[in-house]
This record gives C-alpha cells, sequence and structure tokens, in this order.
C-alpha cells in the first residue's frame, strides 16, 4: 500500500521550518538569511552559491532586454503630397466640452477627507488623494535631491581613501567596551541587552555593496524604557550619496515620542504609513540596511552602538567619530573619561550647527554631520590633535573645578550635621534636667506637713495608751 507524501517542509540555516516557497521567500527579504543560495525572484532554493550565480546567468526570467538604439536615419514624415498611394487622412476633430446652460450650477466633487489612521491596527490602510502632498512634508526629499540643496555644507569627498579609514577601524575590545555586540555571544555577560534577534552583516550584499556607510537612527520609547527605532537615514560615506532616509513603523506601542530629539510625531508616522513610505518596522529597515552593506563594509556613526542596537546589527568593522575623538583626548588604550557630543564636535572641529530646530533633531543632518566629522578627523589630524590638547586642559579644569564644588558641598554638609547633632544634644540635657527636677520636686513634696493633720501618730507607732507623755519622751513631739 502506497502512502501519500505531504507538502514539502522547506527549513532555513536559523531552523525555521515554512510550507511553501513564498514564505520562506519573505523570511529571507527580512532575514537576510541564505541570500547567497535563494533567488528572491523566482522563489528557488539552490543548495550551493555557484548553483544560484548560474541560474542567473540562463535563467530566462533574469535576462535584461536588450537595449534598441533609436534609429537615427528613419525617414521623417512627409507632407500628403509627396505619397500619392497613401489613403487620405482623416482631418482632426477638435471636441469640446459641452457649455452649461444659464441658470444651472456645475456639480462640484466634495473634497476628500483623509481618514484618521491607527497606528497599531493590522487592517491595512486605504491612501487617499489628499495624502501625497502631505507625505512630501513627511519624508526627506534626500531621497530625490540632493543633500547639498538643504545642506550647504556637505562637502564631496576629497580623500584620504579607504585605506586610512581601515586604519581607523576599532579592534574588537574597543567595540565590546563600549557596548557594542560583534557577533560573539560570549560577550553576552558584557550587554545589558538581549543578543537573541541580533543577525550578524550578510556575507554579500543583495543590492550595490558600499565600502563605507554612515547611518544615524532616530528613537522612541517603548515599556520598560527601551527604545525603538522610527527613522533611519543611511549616506555613502565617499560619494555622500542618500542610500536610505524613511520613517520606520514601530513594532511595538510608542509609550513616548521624543519629538523634542526624535522629530517624530505620531502624525508624521500615521501619514507616512498611510502613503506607504514608511518601512515596517526595524525588521524591513535591517533589511534594506543589508541591501548595501555586507561584512567587508565599513559603518560609521557617532555612538553607533546604539544605532546597531536598534537595528539588531551584529558588525565588527565600525569607526565611531565618538571613539576617535575621546581616544584622541585621552590616549588610545586608556580610559575614555568622557564623550564629546555630535552637536558641540560639529561646532568646535567643523563651524557648524546642527540640532537647533524646535521641530526636533534632523536625521539626515545628523548623518551628514557624522560623514563630514570624519573626513574632517582622516584628513585633518594636526588640527585634531590640537584640538584635542586643549580640550584635556578644559576638561581637567572643569574637572577640578567639579572636586572642589564636591568637597564644598560636603564640607557644607558635614557643619549641617554638627549643628544638627549639637542640637539634638542640647534637647536632651533640657529634657535630662527637666526630668531631674520633676524627680526632686516629687520627693520633697510641700505636702508633706500637712500630713500631721491627717495621721494619727499615736495610733501609727503604735504607742501604748497608759504610756505617759513627758518632756523627755522620746514620743513627745
Amino acid at each position: 500500500m502506497s502512502q501519500g507524501k505531504g507538502p514539502r517542509k522547506l527549513k532555513c540555516d536559523c531552523a525555521s521550518v515554512f510550507g511553501d516557497a513564498q514564505s520562506l521567500s519573505e523570511h529571507v527579504k527580512e532575514t537576510g538569511h541564505m541570500r547567497n543560495r535563494f533567488c528572491v525572484s523566482c522563489c528557488q532554493l539552490f543548495s550551493t552559491k555557484d548553483g544560484r550565480d548560474q541560474h542567473e546567468k540562463t535563467a530566462a526570467k533574469h535576462r535584461k532586454a536588450p537595449i534598441v538604439p533609436p534609429r537615427t536615419n528613419a525617414p521623417k514624415n512627409k507632407p500628403q503630397t509627396d505619397n500619392p498611394g497613401a489613403a487620405p487622412r482623416k482631418p482632426v476633430v477638435v471636441t469640446k466640452p459641452p457649455k452649461v446652460a444659464q441658470g444651472v450650477q456645475e456639480k462640484k466633487k466634495a473634497p476628500k477627507v483623509p481618514t484618521k489612521v491607527n497606528l497599531h491596527s493590522t487592517q491595512p490602510v486605504k491612501t487617499s488623494s489628499t495624502t501625497g502632498s502631505i507625505s512630501k512634508e513627511i519624508v526627506s526629499a534626500g531621497l530625490s535631491e540632493s543633500p547639498k540643496k538643504k545642506y550647504p555644507w556637505a562637502s564631496n569627498w576629497e580623500g584620504p581613501g579607504i585605506k586610512a579609514l581601515k586604519k581607523r577601524c576599532h579592534d574588537e575590545v574597543c567595540l565590546v567596551s563600549q557596548g557594542y555586540y560583534t557577533g560573539n555571544p560570549s560577550h553576552q555577560m558584557n550587554l545589558k541587552f538581549s543578543i537573541k534577534k541580533f543577525l550578524p552583516t550578510p556575507v554579500k550584499a543583495s543590492g550595490m555593496r558600499r565600502k563605507a556607510i554612515a547611518l544615524d537612527c532616530e528613537m522612541v520609547g517603548i515599556a520598560g524604557g527601551r527604545d525603538e527605532l522610527a527613522h533611519l537615514c543611511a549616506v555613502d560615506l565617499f560619494t555622500g550619496e542618500v542610500l536610505i532616509n524613511t520613517l520606520v513603523y514601530p513594532t511595538e506601542v510608542v509609550k513616548d515620542w521624543r519629538t523634542k530629539y526624535s522629530g517624530v510625531t505620531p502624525a508624521k508616522m500615521a501619514m507616512a504609513r498611510a502613503s506607504g513610505q514608511a518601512l515596517n518596522g526595524w525588521p524591513a529597515a535591517r533589511a534594506k540596511l543589508f541591501e548595501f552593506t555586507d561584512a567587508d563594509t565599513i559603518l560609521v556613526g557617532h555612538s553607533l552602538n546604539h544605532d546597531l542596537k536598534v537595528l539588531r546589527v551584529a558588525h565588527k568593522r565600525v569607526v565611531d567619530s565618538a571613539i576617535i575623538v575621546s581616544e584622541t583626548v585621552f590616549g588610545k588604550g586608556n580610559r575614555m573619561l568622557r564623550q564629546w557630543s555630535l552637536k558641540q564636535l560639529s561646532q568646535d572641529l567643523l563651524g557648524i550647527t546642527i540640532q537647533s530646530s524646535r521641530g526636533g533633531h534632523d536625521c539626515m543632518e545628523d548623518t551628514l554631520a557624522t560623514r563630514e566629522l570624519v573626513l574632517w578627523c582622516l584628513r585633518e589630524r594636526q588640527k585634531l590633535d590640537l584640538w584635542a590638547k586643549k580640550a584635556l586642559v578644559e576638561y581637567e579644569e572643569e574637572k577640578r573645578k567639579s572636586q572642589e564644588r564636591q568637597r564644598e558641598k560636603a564640607k557644607a554638609e558635614k557643619e549641617a550635621r554638627e549643628k544638627e547633632m549639637e542640637k539634638q544634644k542640647q534637647q536632651l540635657r533640657f529634657e535630662a534636667s527637666s526630668i531631674e527636677e520633676d524627680d526632686h520636686n516629687d520627693y520633697y513634696c510641700d505636702d508633706y506637713d500637712s500630713l500631721d493633720e491627717h495621721i494619727d501618730w499615736g495610733e501609727y507607732v503604735q504607742v501604748p495608751l497608759d504610756y505617759e507623755l513627758s518632756l523627755a519622751s522620746p514620743w513627745y513631739d
């Protein structure tokens, strides 16, 4: 008796099992797993990378249609008289809309009112024609325009190259000490967050791989005081090309939008989602970043560990502008006693003002400022060293003043405690003296003299009745 076979199960390298190829394809898009052995467009899995490459070369679906050049020697249209055998052309009739009779009002279409959008609804969002103009205000023009129009201080790349940048990559010990997860599970004990959903950068980028990418993220607050990705920007470090600039719809309920810092409001997020211009959660944002990133790409940022944390990305090739500056001030390998903010470094080193808008931080502005700062540190090593010496002197002076303030504060607190203790001692002395005086008055009571009137002393001392008292008698008195 033959046994029927059920549908074939597809298994990913992460041990996840899927019932069909389409589900596996969606999983590959989101996570990047088996990207080198899976054809997303064909939903087909291959045993080796070479098999997938051969498939892309030979499959008809992946063949590009040949580009036909325009015919430069094609004859131009000639008048009707030059071609007597051709059929006569009919004159073009232009129709005009009928005129509306007087007294008859033309019906006007009611304007469409955009519906309210539930930020955490599972139903698909219907878009309207009115969202098009509003969405342009939500999503930055960096994707369609050159960032130089809005940020004129953004410079073109003028050396040094990738070799100089590689030398500035931080070692794994430094990264782990600053809160980075580099992909080694043994470092979990040194981290204050879970690495369960982290993924390493792919071996090969799914799109056009970039040598170095500057990126920045804006976060909102969710339950437990945790951070959630809300905006992602990525720029090619050398060309300045904007790769990603989009809002990211949170995967959990937002408790605090932090608009003062994130620049994100519920209205902006809702409208971006309605217009389809927001990525669906951090997994989609990570997959988008993996289109340009592989294990050899150098990721550049300012305190980039926080950005990679919300993206759940494990990476080893990192250049952090905050670490570069701190190492220059305190010395490489020494403890970083302070890290300077991107706003202060941009003002001191680049002479530009950022994060001045009342509407919150501009994610693209921070990304480009980080790019400029790293390129400046690579080009202007002597100027950076001079600034670092000055910054160290200012830090030591501020540290001395801070210690002096702490000593004065401790001295004042000690004097206050001593005064309080002296006050308590005086209170205790006063209470003790009051108790002694009360005891003395109780012992030597004035009422004792009046007791003679109530006590029959003869009865009290049991004097015999026939005893005659005399002046010499001890009982006379």
